[in-house]
Parts: C-alpha cells; sequence; structure tokens
C-alpha cells in the first residue's frame, strides 16, 4: 500500500491492500476495502464508504466526496448472484453527501461507470451498470435505476425517478420531478409527469458553444421529430432529407435509431 500516513485520519479504517495516492486525504471514519485504488488529489470527507466484498473501486484524481457517501455496494437486483463487478470514477467530480453509487453486474457490462467533470448531489442514487458521461450533472435525491446512460452534458433536476435501460441524451435537461420511462430525446427540455419533451435547450447549447448553424439545424430537426404529423421512422426520413447534415444532426439520428426503450414523445 503506498500511502503518506498523514492523509489518513486516525479513525478511517483502510485495508492494507487498498491502493491509496500520497497526496489523497481520507477523512474521518472512512472505511476504504480492500479492493480500492484512489489517485491523486482526491479528498474524502468524513464517513465515506468505498468499496465492498463484491468488486473493486478505482476512483481518479482531484475528486471530492462528501460525507455519507458509499461507493461501490453490491447491485440492487434480485437476481444478483454476488458476482464480482467494478465502479469507475474518473477526475474531477464532486460527489454529494449520502450519494450510493453500486457496482456494476454480471446482469450488464460488468461495470458502473463515473466519467469526468460531474456533479452528483446530496442523496442521488445511481444503480448497478450505469454510465454517467462528462460534464454532467445529477441534482439531490435523483434515482437510478440500473443501466441508465447519461449522456455529456445533461442536467438532470431533484427528485428524478429514471428507470432502467433509459438513455438520457447529451446535452438535454430534464425537469424537477419528472418521471422518466423512455429516452431523452439529445438538445431538448424534457418536463411533465412522465418527462417527454416540450422545446429545445437552446440555453444549454449556447453554453456549450454549439455553432449558430448547427443549434438552427437542431431546432429544424426536433420540431420534425416531435411534430404529431410523422411516426419515428418517416421523421427521420424527413431530416435526413431536408436538414443540412452535421454531426450534432448524425448524433441525433442515431440516438433515436438505437432506442430500447422508445423516445419519449408529445
Amino acid at each position: 500500500m503506498y500511502i503518506a500516513i498523514v492523509s489518513i485520519h486516525s479513525t478511517a479504517i483502510v485495508s492494507p491492500k487498498a491502493e491509496i495516492s500520497s497526496s489523497a486525504i481520507i477523512g474521518p471514519y472512512c472505511i476504504i476495502d480492500e479492493k480500492v485504488k484512489i489517485g491523486p488529489g482526491t479528498k474524502l470527507n468524513s464517513h465515506i464508504v468505498v468499496g465492498s466484498e463484491y468488486g473493486s473501486v478505482s476512483i481518479g484524481k482531484r475528486n471530492f466526496i462528501q460525507s455519507g457517501a458509499i461507493l461501490g455496494g453490491a447491485p440492487q437486483h434480485l437476481n444478483y448472484k454476488k458476482n464480482q463487478g467494478q465502479l469507475e470514477i474518473g477526475d474531477d467530480n464532486r460527489i454529494g453527501e449520502n450519494v450510493t453509487i453500486n457496482l456494476g453486474s454480471s446482469l450488464g457490462k460488468g461495470k458502473t461507470k463515473i466519467g469526468n467533470k460531474i456533479s452528483i448531489m446530496a442523496y442521488a442514487h445511481i444503480g448497478h451498470d450505469c454510465e454517467i458521461q462528462d460534464n454532467s450533472v445529477i441534482t439531490n435525491l435523483t434515482q437510478l435505476a440500473g443501466h441508465v446512460v447519461i449522456g455529456e452534458q445533461a442536467i438532470i433536476s431533484g427528485m428524478v425517478p429514471i428507470t432502467q435501460f433509459v438513455r438520457i441524451g447529451r446535452l438535454s435537461f430534464v425537469s424537477a420531478n419528472s418521471k422518466v420511462n423512455k429516452d431523452i430525446i439529445p438538445f431538448t427540455i424534457a418536463d411533465g409527469e412522465w418527462a417527454i419533451p416540450k422545446a429545445i435547450n437552446k440555453i444549454g447549447l449556447k453554453r456549450a458553444s454549439i455553432p449558430i448553424d448547427s443549434i438552427n439545424n437542431i431546432e429544424k430537426s426536433l420540431k420534425i421529430l416531435l411534430s404529431p404529423k410523422y411516426n419515428i421512422k418517416s421523421a427521420l426520413h424527413k431530416i435526413n432529407e431536408e436538414v443540412t447534415a452535421c454531426s450534432y444532426i448524425k448524433y441525433l439520428i442515431e440516438f433515436v435509431e438505437r432506442s430500447k426503450k422508445g423516445v419519449a414523445r408529445k
């Protein structure tokens, strides 16, 4: 074990087999399992549990993890057979108080993956085999079931339950208290008791420095895709015919085509 003793509080319980960077900080009453790696500059406040007998946890650089978080617990699935899973957390993330993130399972890819520069706020839950992509925000009390994928720069507001296998598209915004049971189309603002796209997320696109021509193409595509005049197949055909191709439109079309849960529409 490669550690600097001064970085670990005297009340913390750290397995001698854990790999802790010399510049990491482990606060009071933390419990670190043997199959855990914690990278440089990462700080754990107090009363945090990392790892378990059910798998391994890797935490990258410069993460800030607040009190009460439990990272790498067993998957919450009735058919879970205690197979070894993984939790991978990237760099520069902020994980709030009492957040729970489960390991991946043999029922999925075996890995729960948290990217880089992500904010997961207090009391959120990230289920087994989820993938949270870079620069996204998961707000307080939001609950993700297993196998959910959150796209880059998406924002999920507070108290949003998301059912298993749902995908949230890149640069989308889901309003507070909305229930999500279908894929949320990229670049949209989704709202309602059952979340459906209401408008283009123009503010989010501008903040992400998306070119204005691309924003206009996205807006034109979404008007077609969300129109009740077209089914999915005919809407995509019309987009291909009438909208100038670019990387954002390609991503939008591929996202819809690959949907297994179906996309949320009006």
